[in-house]
């Protein structure tokens, strides 16, 4: 229902014009003409746009991030409702909302459908394109300047009176339980979403959908959702690329100005954090299995605190990379896997780290030994000039990539308003990233990753797995696959 960086680069970033560290990494030696890269480029500027924002009277917010060097704008309307607010027992409810704004809608006084939206898209030369996350549902289009007005027109009314048909809700449903019955195939899937329940338990970042769950949404249930959530105090209206914020205004004034909600607001849920299961390890059956996946959570930091940062840095040496410690321990140098990685996300209260990977059923106790081990490690061993420098790299490279289009850009706004972070804080991400120390780092692994707070998965065929899962450290409850219940916090059947 529901989404990494490993290349290092050259780069100066110039925040507002002011000049920042480069950042140059150069390649091992190869053979000159067969197969050495490139060579890294002069440092180029990248520049992070003033970002201008006005209030509706409505409560609508407005930004807007210029960018000229192409007649492009690209326009994404976010409401802060995501899957937090999915009713009890009906998880999966947010996403099949916004799923459905984009298949169908009033348009000009009458019903409009999926096929129609998507050809007026079309011509428009654009894509309407609806995601729900944690705190955030959007649709989003880019198209070329002249377009602009059409567009944002569209994307106001699959917002505003999206039809939300019981027939496109039941095509929905059942491509969606096809996904479902696809993924609790996967083990590595499997694991990541028991580690989410695992870590998490009953509080509201622990909800999973679920075939049963998926099953349960109404019409009713999607209809109240959307005059709940999708409210103009709740919404913001980015417009990034060719647009200047005149024109931004008096676009969002005749669009979205008379949009009022419904009487019933939906109550934000307080700030919640984790309820892990007393066991640190737990082992789900499923014979036959290709592979074991192998997930470990860790607790990571509030959206706001004051260490995010040495987080974000610490997440990318532990596995943001491929020349990352996960990925060198359990890839290269021991060719357990394909790749281990490790993904990191921030909420109002608290937060979670999630190291994965997949490996073979007799190497599934050994590889989670490895990426725990991994995670103690940085504890005691911070990283090295030259490993902090290259995730640095990474980091940086990845911000300033996505500042290279008008989609990115308003991708990077919308994640920053979701966080509950001010715009401004992204001009002094490169200046924040570049001052993490390596004391730093391995004092946030020693603060946040201790080993009595972790919680384990192995999803995969236990039998062959062998004996050697006996010998992990600490207590492990033990599922089938078949007996597996993720709508509980529990993980089985009451």
């Amino acid at each position: 229902m529901k989404r990494r960086p490993w290349f290092s680069v050259a780069l100066c970033i110039v925040p507002m014009g002011i000049a920042l560290m480069g950042i140059a990494l150069s390649a091992q030696a190869a053979t000159p003409g067969a197969d050495a890269p490139p060579l890294p480029q002069p440092p180029r500027p990248v520049v992070v746009p003033a970002f201008d924002q006005h209030t509706l009277p409505n409560g609508l917010t407005l930004v807007v991030a210029p960018r000229h060097e192409a007649p492009v704008v690209t326009i994404a309307l976010l409401v802060r409702a995501g899957p937090e607010l999915d009713p009890a027992g009906r998880s999966g409810t947010a996403a099949m909302t916004a799923g459905l704004l984009t298949k169908g809608a009033r348009r000009g006084g009458r019903a409009v459908s999926a096929t129609e939206l998507a050809r007026q898209a079309e011509a428009l030369g654009g894509t309407l394109e609806a995601a729900s996350g944690w705190r955030s549902s959007t649709v989003a289009m880019t198209v070329t300047t002249p377009k602009l007005d059409a567009a944002a027109a569209l994307v106001a009314d699959v917002v505003r009176q999206p039809t939300l048909a019981a027939a496109e809700l039941e095509r929905a449903r059942a491509q969606s339980l096809d996904g479902l019955r696809v993924t609790m195939g996967d083990p590595g899937a499997v694991a990541g979403m028991v580690a989410r329940r695992a870590f998490w338990g009953d509080s509201a970042y622990g909800s999973v959908a679920t075939v049963p769950s998926i099953k349960r949404i109404t019409r009713t249930d999607v209809q109240a959702f959307h005059a709940a959530a999708y409210r103009p105090e709740r919404a913001v209206l980015v417009l990034a690329g060719d647009i200047e914020a005149p024109q931004a205004q008096a676009l969002a004034k005749k669009l979205f100005g008379p949009w009022r909600g419904a009487a019933n607001a939906a109550t934000t849920p307080r700030p919640t954090t984790p309820s892990a299961l007393a066991q640190p390890l737990v082992l789900i059956d499923m014979p036959g299995s290709g592979q074991s996946g192998v997930v470990v959570a860790a607790p990571f930091v509030a959206s706001g605190a004051g260490d995010r940062r040495a987080g974000q840095v610490a997440n990318a040496v532990l596995g943001g990379g491929y020349s990352a410690r996960l990925n060198q321990e359990v890839r290269i140098k021991r060719g357990l896997s394909y790749g281990a990685f490790s993904e990191a996300e921030t909420h109002p209260a608290s937060g979670m780290a999630q190291a994965s990977t997949q490996t073979s059923h007799p190497n599934a106790a050994q590889v989670l030994q490895l990426v725990r081990g991994e995670i103690d490690r940085l504890a005691e061993t911070p990283p090295t000039a030259e490993e902090l420098a290259a995730r640095q790299a990474t980091l940086i490279g990845s911000f300033a990539r996505r500042l290279e289009t008008t989609g990115g850009l308003a991708s990077l706004v919308v994640a920053q308003l979701v966080q509950g972070r001010p715009l401004d804080d992204l001009q002094r991400s490169v200046d924040e990233i570049m001052a993490v120390t390596p004391a730093q780092v391995q004092g946030f692994a020693r603060q946040h990753w201790q080993a009595k707070t972790l919680r384990g998965v192995i999803a995969g065929d236990l039998k062959a797995a062998g004996d050697a899962l006996t010998a992990l450290p600490g207590s492990a409850l033990r599922v089938p696959v078949e007996s597996l219940d993720l709508d509980q916090p529990s993980l089985t059947r009451p």
